[in-house]
């Protein structure tokens, strides 16, 4: 049985999720990319469900941080929201995504580690985008 350890899938994505993180352009296609292959994921892989609303979230969060509307999102836990989406959209993965039934199991427990470890962030952006909407 392969042993899937989000961690090190993680750390594998971290240099391009570098360098993503200097250029807003590349970070909005990201967002706009994840949450399309989200969408994908979820069709074919029903256990996204799970992590459907803290994604949807996060990409939220995203878009605000580019536009430079909520900045108040810790280095870290942008750097890692950002390798997150990448390992999410990239082709080239642990485990195909074209191999429909388990093709999503690596991407989504990437995911599920680092909506875990930036659920802090996220808690803060709901607030911040629950009182933005308000006024």
């Amino acid at each position: 049985m392969v042993s899937i350890h989000p961690r090190r899938l993680l750390d594998s994505v971290q240099p391009q999720a570098a360098a993503i993180l200097k250029q807003a352009a590349r970070i909005q296609r990201l967002a706009g990319k994840a949450a399309s292959t989200a969408a994908i994921a979820l069709t074919h892989y029903p256990a996204f469900a799970e992590i459907t609303e803290a994604l949807d979230t996060a990409i939220r969060l995203l878009r605000a941080y580019v536009r430079g509307t909520y900045r108040q999102i810790p280095h870290r836990s942008l750097l890692a929201l950002i390798a997150g989406l990448v390992y999410l959209v990239s082709p080239f993965d642990a485990i195909p995504d074209f191999l429909v039934t388990i093709g999503f199991i690596d991407d989504l427990a990437v995911l599920t580690m680092v909506l875990r470890q930036i659920r802090r962030d996220l808690d803060a952006f709901r607030a911040w985008d629950a009182q933005q909407r308000a006024t």
